[in-house]
C-alpha cells in the first residue's frame, strides 16, 4: 500500500515538473517542419471582474446590503439595506413594546387590566416573532443573492433585440461568457 501511494506521488510530481518545464511555451505552438503559430496578446479578451462568492455572502450576512455593494449592484444594495434596516427596526420596536406590556401585566393586580395587558403582550410578542422570521428570511435571501451575483459576474448577457434586422420577426437572446 505504501509503495502504491509513493508511486502516485512520484507520478504527480513528474507531471507537475514536466508542465512547469514547458510553461514558457504556452504563448506559441511549435509544430514539426518549423511551422510556428504565435498568439497575439492584443486579441485576448479582457479578464472578467473576479469577485469572491463566499466573500459576497459573508459581507451580506455581516451588514445589510454590503454583499450587493461588493458586487457593484448599488441600487439593489440600497433596497436591501433599507428593507433589512426597516425589518430590524420593527423587530426591536415590537420587542420593546412586548417587554413594556409584560412589565405592565406583571405588576397589575386588577384581573380585567391584567387580561388587557396580557393581550397586548401576546399581540406585540406575535409581531416581534413575525418580524424576526421576516428578518431572517430577508437576510438569507440577500446572502444567496449576493453569492449568485458574484458567481455570475463573469457573464455578459445582452437581451436587447437587434434593431438592424426589424423584418425577421424572430426573437433572439445572446449569451456571452468571457474566460
Amino acid at each position: 500500500m505504501k509503495l502504491f501511494v509513493l508511486q502516485i506521488v512520484c507520478c504527480v510530481l513528474a507531471l507537475s515538473s514536466f508542465s512547469a518545464l514547458h510553461a514558457e511555451q504556452l504563448d506559441s505552438l511549435h509544430v514539426r517542419d518549423s511551422i510556428m503559430i504565435e498568439s497575439d496578446a492584443s486579441v485576448r479578451p479582457e479578464a472578467p471582474r473576479k469577485t469572491s462568492p463566499m466573500g459576497a455572502l459573508l459581507r451580506s450576512a455581516a451588514v445589510p446590503g454590503w454583499g450587493q455593494f461588493y458586487n457593484k449592484k448599488y441600487i439593489k444594495a440600497f433596497v436591501v439595506m433599507a428593507g433589512e434596516s426597516y425589518l430590524i427596526y420593527q423587530l426591536a420596536y415590537n420587542w420593546d413594546l412586548a417587554d413594556q406590556a409584560y412589565d405592565k401585566f406583571s405588576v397589575e393586580s386588577d384581573p380585567g387590566l391584567r387580561n388587557w395587558y396580557y393581550g397586548d403582550y401576546e399581540f406585540y410578542q406575535d409581531r416581534r416573532d413575525l418580524y424576526m422570521w421576516l428578518t431572517g428570511v430577508t437576510v438569507f435571501l440577500s446572502m444567496i443573492d449576493a453569492y449568485v451575483d458574484a458567481h455570475l459576474s463573469g457573464f455578459d448577457v445582452d437581451i436587447t433585440p437587434p434593431f438592424d434586422d426589424a423584418g425577421s420577426g424572430a426573437a433572439k437572446i445572446t449569451l456571452t461568457y468571457r474566460f
